[in-house]
């Protein structure tokens, strides 16, 4: 990237998915990519980043947001207040910077589909996103668009792409004068971006089909054949195309082993947590949450295929079992 007017700045997180990388387009309108979390060491070395290009926190005009998961958006507020920067997000992700009640409601009733209500009802979600989320500062006005769009700069041009799956608003940055692709957390060096679980009023078990918008977005990189891509953790792929392709075989071989856990007959139906317990034996607290997100994604796709067959008790929880 030497000679092209973007900087990669690596921020520390208190979170196992380690730094984050930041992206700083210093062209005019001078714009960070999701700038890392509100947490005093993140803080500290987009300062410190800043400085070493000669520029400060209130130079930032234009924050742009791949998708609304805290580390990625956490300090967008804090650029806002001291930067009056605009910041640019889906529309489909605006309410998970913000949430209200209505969005948490939303969560909750997908995520009792998968039968873990029993962890639920441990947690006063309100208290988790009703009143602040924790490593973010407040946002005040967002400016939110939908569809496929361009960020405009003195002398070039990006294209903000919709590839869900990971979020169901997620957005990669597309340079395509210089076949760049900011990934977010679609395309990760080191490990596969988990799907998202997310409220589908459309469906009878109220779960988005994320695994089905991965594997689509993922096709779209393989047919794009960028020569770089910006993860939003780890590396740069210089290969974007064949890791995608790799990501996309990891998934189908996901699915295999799934499929195989999954018992015959009705009688004998599993919730998703249960089979995440199976699949995942060892992993414990957060961690219980996205080994059965990970899990009813993938039996959603076997059901949607017609090898499985899903079947909902009076309480509105999934149970799956081969015929």
């Amino acid at each position: 990237m030497d000679g092209l007017p973007v900087k990669t700045i690596t921020l520390p997180t208190p979170f196992p998915v380690g730094d984050i990388n930041s992206y700083l387009f210093t062209a005019e309108p001078v714009t960070i990519v999701d700038p890392g979390l509100y947490y005093p060491p993140s803080e500290r070395a987009l300062n410190r980043a800043l400085g070493d290009l000669g520029l400060r926190l209130s130079d930032i005009k234009r924050v742009v947001i791949t998708h609304g998961h805290p580390d990625h958006f956490g300090m967008a507020g804090k650029i806002q207040e001291e930067a009056g920067a605009e910041i640019l997000v889906r529309d489909g992700e605006a309410g998970k910077i913000m949430p209200d009640r209505d969005f948490i409601h939303r969560m909750i009733q997908s995520l009792v589909t998968t039968g873990m209500s029993e962890e639920i009802l441990n947690l006063n979600w309100n208290v988790v996103f009703g009143a602040k989320i924790p490593y973010t500062h407040p946002v005040g006005e967002m400016i939110t668009f939908s569809g496929e769009t361009a960020l405009d700069f003195s002398g070039f041009t990006l294209n903000l792409l919709h590839m869900p799956g990971h979020s169901g608003g997620h957005t990669c940055l597309y340079w395509e004068d210089e076949k760049i692709l900011l990934s977010g957390d679609l395309l990760l060096p080191e490990i596969t971006a988990i799907p998202s679980i997310e409220f589908d009023s459309g469906r009878k078990n109220l779960r988005r089909r994320s695994l089905s918008e991965i594997m689509e977005s993922l096709e779209r990189v393989r047919r794009l054949k960028p020569r770089l891509c910006l993860p939003g953790h780890g590396v740069p792929v210089t290969e974007p195309a064949e890791l995608a392709r790799a990501r996309i075989d990891f998934h189908r071989g996901r699915i295999e082993e799934i499929f195989d856990l999954v018992p015959r007959g009705e009688e004998n139906g599993v919730t998703a947590y249960r089979l995440s317990r199976v699949y995942y034996p060892d992993v414990r607290g957060f961690d219980k949450f996205l080994a059965v997100i990970e899990v009813v994604s993938h039996l959603d796709w076997l059901a949607d295929e017609g090898r499985i067959v899903e079947r909902m008790d009076e309480r509105g929880v999934s149970h799956f079992h081969r015929p």
